[in-house]
């Protein structure tokens, strides 16, 4: 172990010279920090550094950007730090998921369920997903995506057929 070295250090030294003598030391100096564990993936081995993921899913923006420039995939470990941003969500969701939807990674977060609306249905969600967004409006009004997917006449209108039944079932 290099005493005293810091993650700066390290990265610095394995992106100068990646067989360093040291390098497992290193890369563990590096796995403790988020920003440089996410840097060494991405510029430095050019694909996933496994022990750095506990500390790259701690960050939402390390995160989506770690699953879409270097997993090129779901980062599942850092899905719970990405889905507190509402951007860095949406982004997730459009560059990461895109066409690995299911219903059931929907409903994790608003921002994931508008995007499947939009992006898979294509229109109103099914009822259960649909009064899932609904929940979510309860209980935050101001999130953009619920407000986005209950404000669209495209995802919220109801079809002619159901204002008849509705009309029947009313009187």
């Amino acid at each position: 172990m290099i005493p005293s070295t810091d993650a700066n250090e390290a990265y610095e030294i394995l992106s100068g010279d990646f067989n360093h003598e040291d390098r497992e030391s290193l890369e563990w100096i590096i796995s403790q920090d988020t920003f440089f564990s996410f840097y060494y993936a991405k510029h430095v081995i050019k694909s996933r550094f496994e022990l750095g993921e506990a500390a790259i899913s701690e960050n939402a923006w390390c995160s989506s950007f770690y699953a879409r420039d270097v997993i090129g995939g779901r980062f599942e470990l850092g899905e719970a730090s990405i889905i507190k941003d509402s951007e860095l969500s949406y982004i997730y969701a459009k560059d990461v998921l895109r066409g690995n939807w299911t219903p059931e990674l929907a409903v994790i977060c608003p921002c994931w369920l508008y995007a499947y609306a939009k992006d898979v249905v294509k229109g109103r969600l099914p009822t259960v997903l649909h009064n899932k967004m609904i929940a979510f409006g309860i209980i935050d009004s101001s999130d953009r995506y619920v407000k986005r997917y209950l404000g669209s006449k495209k995802y919220c209108t109801l079809k002619r057929k159901d204002t008849k039944n509705e009309s029947k079932s009313s009187v």
